[in-house]
Parts: structure tokens; C-alpha cells; sequence
């Protein structure tokens, strides 16, 4: 059976948490909840590869039903936990601890959670009341072990989730104990993004002939990312984050820097500078933490920066751009920190900012991750402006339609004593002065130039005689067309570069422009798709031009 016409029955998924995963409008199962499903591996221990936004909570929550319930309608009272899931961080298990509590919740799962920063005599209080499964940090769990709240003698599974990030995190010692304290013949799943030397002599020694389930195959962990990178100065990495976040205007991003101290800085710097931005660290309270996340996931807040131990296992749905202020320390990292976006299904983006020092060791970190990227020059002042005026132009569009008669006449009243230009030029300015300022960046264009052409884009290094074709995209003089905006939009649209964009000609209607032959296709394609920013703005090619060769400036 092909994986598009899986259903959750066809995988013998327990009545209850079909019930439980209609109601929340899971159709499908996804890749790694099939795998970890498949019938031959039943009751097996599992050592699981699978990324971030995969499924996998969904998936050992599948598995602890198999293991837990059998053929039982509901679970039985029950005063010693059955499962135990261990979990990084604070806001993973408490994330762990809500979804697994609606899967088991129409069987009659009781789920409760035990993490650092929470009321420990809270928490003793639920355990002894009565939990059919416990989630929950390392330390948390081994603390409530030695106060002998926690009794794990009736434990029949054990969930590791994010293994590899917890031995990063330095809780081998936590994770010891508890593993020696739970009873051998448990079933034990292990879920790891990455599969280093450590989580794989982990797995040997606790597990029980571990079957290995590989959900993300080695290349696809950033399939649904787009990775770019851009060579920035040394004294100009905060300058140039400025222009990459005011360029691509996510609606959330993540920004990583090395310490605690960076992200501190780079959180206030980025506020004072009209962003609206959180920090998270290490070093900040529960409360401080929740209260930064719940900023970003409400929409008051659209920039969090956050340290790589702070970020892990964080619950951050939307996230539309990841940037690497530092360098990640090692390919894992890499992974973990550009898997926060692109998940679900959904595209996303990563970008990092190398200087020239730091350009080959990025380059041999992409290679051991099995990941590709494209380097592109760093947008500047310029090009933000375009972007600026055309989203600000797609706003009038937008909101012109919307117009009420009191509205349209309250405009008509004030173009009768003030020139239409004048009203757009203060509207623009005012706009404008909403907005964080674009930085210049002097010393990152010199080093810039110095990159390696082996570094640059294959097609940026054409130059001399080429064919092009000419394409049409319906905005003329009458909207104000301008190549220094198009320009950008045209490169945007297309996923192009600046030196596959050939002659442009503005028309009342409608403006005429080349693109190089060889990328034209794959022009049209990108470019037919809706474009939020631009509703309504076509661009299509014109048939009744031949490709030509023209000369094109080197790059």
C-alpha cells in the first residue's frame, strides 16, 4: 500500500486515539508514524532517526497505546506510572505532556509532566494520585526518583525523546540512573534527529536488540529548507542580521547566537532598533521563559533570539526564517538549529552569517550534513528600499479595495487642497519611519568581493553573449512601474539573479522584460505561483518574442 493511501486503521492504530486523531483532523499518518508502526516491528525496542515537525510525538504516543492498552478498550487505575518519556527541556516536555494528553486522553490516559522550574511538591502530589504516563526533564525525573515520588517498577515503556540533544546537554549521568532504575524488560524507543557515536552506544547498552527506523533518510533533513549564506565583515555580523531580517520581514523568525551574553545583546539591540524581539537563554526563570515564548506564539513578538541550549525542543509553530548570527558548533547543531522551520510540510528558510575566516569551515560543516546552500551577497539598503515600496504598494492595493464611501470621501476632501504625490510621498515617509533602518556595509561589500568565485552561484558567473526571452508582468506607468523596484520583485518572484534579468520596458499597462533563456523555465514556473505580497500581479511570457542573444555585464 502506497504511504498517500495509509489510514491510522490500516496501521491498527487503537480505536481510542483514532477517535482522539479524527477529532483534531489528522487524516494521514506521517512518515515516521507509518515506519515506527509497521507490523514487524510490534513490541520491538527502537532506535529512531526522524526530524523536527515530523510526527514523532504523535508517533510514540501510537506506541505507547500499542504497548500500554493491547486489545483493552480504556486504561485501569493505576498508582504506578506504565510509561515514563524523558525530554531535553522544560517547554518540550511540557509540549510532549499536552499532545500526549489529548492521543490518550479517550482512553482514559492520565498524563502528567515533572520539570525543572515547576512545583516539586505540585508535582509529588500528582504522581501520587495516579498517572498512567510520566513526562518529563532528567533532572526532574532522577530528583523525584531519590524523594522516592516517583516508583518506576510498573514501567512497561520508555520513550528518549531528542536523545542526541540531551547528551549534548551534559544529562548522561541523569539519564543512567534513571535507565538502570527502570525494569529490564521494559520497552524502550529512542528518538533521535541525528544518530552520533554517543546515542548509538547509548542504544546499545539499553536497549534490547533495538531495530533501527530511519524516517528522515540521510540528505532529506532539510528537504523543505532553503539554505543561504552570506559573507558578512567581522565588526558588520549584527548590521547585516539588521538587513536580513528587514529584507525577508518574517512573520516569526529565530535568530541563534553562540552565548548567552550574544543573544542578551542582540535581543536589546534588535528591540532599540524598532524590531520587535525577545530573548531566551539558559540563564532566564521559567517564568521569564514562558513568558518570551508565549510573546512569539501570540504574535506580539516576531524576532527570538535564543542560545542553542535554550532553543532545543522548543514549541515554536510558524517559525519562517532561521538565522545563524554565530556559526552552529558542529553538523548536528546545524541540523537541530534550521529544522525550527520548514516543518509539518510547510518551506522554510535558513540563512547564516559567515565571515571570510569562518566561509570554509560553514561550507565543510554543510558537506558532513549533507546539506546543500547557495551564498548571496548580503541585501543592501538599496534593494530593502524596493522590497519596502513594493509591499507597501501591495498594501495601498490591498487596502483600496476595502475602501469605505466615508473613507473615499474623507480622501477625495483631502487630494482637493494637497497634490496626489505629496499625500503618497508623506504616507511612504510615514510608513518608512515605522520601520527599522537598513544598514550600510561597507566593509562587508569589500569582503564580499573576496570570495572565491568556486563559492559564488554557478549561474552568476555568466558573462558574454547569451539568449534571452522576454516575459510581461501587468504593472506599468500607471502603478508607478520603476526598474529599481521591479528589479528586486522580478529576482524575488523568478528566483533569480540580477544578471538573468535583461532589458526592462515600461508600458502604461504592463512592463516587458528579458530573462536569460537557460533559466526561463524554471522563471515561468516559480513565477506563476500566487505571491501574497503582490495578490493579482501576473507574469506570464510572451509568446510572440524569440529568444535573442544579448550581451550580458559580468557579474
Amino acid at each position: 500500500m502506497i504511504a498517500s493511501a495509509m489510514s491510522f486503521a490500516s496501521l491498527a492504530v487503537h480505536p481510542a486515539l483514532r477517535r482522539a486523531l479524527d477529532a483534531r483532523g489528522y487524516a494521514e499518518p506521517t512518515p515516521v508514524q507509518r515506519d515506527v508502526m509497521a507490523p514487524e516491528l510490534a513490541g520491538r525496542d527502537l532506535l529512531v532517526s526522524s526530524r523536527t515537525g515530523s510526527g514523532k510525538t504523535v508517533a510514540f504516543g501510537l506506541l505507547l497505546a500499542e504497548s500500554l492498552l493491547g486489545d483493552a478498550p480504556a486504561f485501569e487505575d493505576t498508582r504506578r506510572p506504565l510509561a515514563l518519556v524523558i525530554a531535553p527541556t522544560r517547554e518540550l516536555a511540557v509540549q510532549v505532556q499536552r499532545e500526549l494528553a489529548w492521543l490518550l486522553g479517550d482512553a482514559g490516559g492520565r498524563v502528567v509532566s515533572t520539570v525543572g522550574g515547576m512545583d516539586a511538591r505540585r508535582e509529588a502530589r500528582a504522581l501520587a494520585a495516579g498517572a498512567h504516563v510520566v513526562v518529563g526533564t532528567p533532572g526532574r525525573i532522577r530528583d523525584h526518583l531519590e524523594r522516592k515520588n516517583l516508583d518506576l517498577s510498573g514501567l512497561r515503556a520508555l520513550v528518549l525523546d531528542e536523545g542526541d540533544e540531551m547528551l549534548d546537554m551534559g544529562f548522561r549521568e541523569e539519564l543512567t540512573a534513571i535507565l538502570e532504575a527502570a525494569p529490564g524488560d521494559r520497552r524502550t524507543v529512542l528518538f533521535s534527529a541525528t544518530l552520533p557515536r554517543p546515542i548509538l552506544e547509548l542504544a546499545k547498552k539499553y536497549t534490547r536488540d533495538a531495530a533501527r527506523v530511519a524516517a528522515t533518510p540521510t540528505g532529506e533533513a532539510h528537504a523543505d529548507i532553503t539554505l543561504h549564506g552570506h559573507v558578512v565583515a567581522p565588526r558588520e555580523r549584527e548590521h547585516a542580521l539588521v538587513n536580513v531580517l528587514r529584507a525577508q520581514d518574517p512573520a516569526r523568525a529565530l535568530v541563534f547566537c553562540a552565548t548567552r551574553e550574544g543573544a542578551h545583546h542582540m535581543a536589546s539591540s534588535l528591540s532599540e532598533r524598532g524590531f520587535e524581539a525577545v530573548g531566551i537563554a539558559g540563564d532566564l526563570t521559567q517564568v521569564e521563559r514562558t513568558r518570551a515564548l508565549k510573546l512569539l506564539r501570540d504574535g506580539r513578538a516576531r524576532v527570538l533570539v535564543a542560545t542553542d541550549v535554550a532553543a532545543r525542543g522548543l514549541d515554536l509553530p510558524g517559525i519562517e526564517l532561521v538565522v545563524h548570527a554565530d556559526l552552529p558548533r558542529d553538523p548536528q547543531a546545524l541540523q537541530h538549529r534550521s529544522g525550527r522551520t520548514g516543518r509539518a510540510g510547510k518551506k522554510g528558510r535558513a540563512v547564516f552569517l559567515a565571515t571570510p575566516a569562518e566561509r570554509h569551515k560553514m561550507e565543510r560543516m554543510l558537506k558532513m550534513a549533507g546539506a546543500k546552500a547557495e551564498w548571496l551577497p548580503v541585501p543592501t539598503v538599496e534593494e530593502i528600499r524596493a522590497r519596502d515600496e513594493e509591499r507597501i504598494a501591495a498594501d495601498v492595493a490591498t487596502l483600496a479595495g476595502e475602501a469605505s464611501e466615508e473613507e473615499l470621501a474623507a480622501a477625495g476632501r483631502l487630494l482637493e487642497s494637497r497634490a496626489p504625490l505629496s499625500v503618497a510621498a508623506a504616507l511612504l515617509r510615514r510608513e518608512r519611519s515605522r520601520l527599522p533602518a537598513a544598514e550600510e556595509l561597507p566593509e562587508t561589500a569589500r569582503a564580499a568581493r573576496e570570495v572565491p568565485r568556486s563559492v559564488l552561484p554557478a549561474r552568476a558567473k555568466r558573462s558574454g553573449p547569451m539568449e534571452a526571452i522576454w516575459f510581461r508582468i501587468d504593472v506599468g506607468r500607471e502603478r508607478s512601474a520603476d526598474p529599481k523596484w521591479l528589479l528586486p520583485l522580478l529576482c524575488r518572484r523568478g528566483d533569480v539573479t540580477r544578471s538573468e534579468i535583461g532589458k526592462i520596458l515600461i508600458f502604461p499597462r504592463e512592463t516587458r522584460f528579458e530573462v536569460a533563456a537557460d533559466a526561463a523555465a524554471a522563471f515561468e514556473a516559480q513565477a506563476r505561483r500566487p505571491d501574497a505580497k503582490m495578490p493579482g500581479v501576473r507574469i506570464d511570457r510572451v509568446r510572440e518574442e524569440k529568444a535573442r542573444p544579448v550581451k550580458r555585464p559580468r557579474p
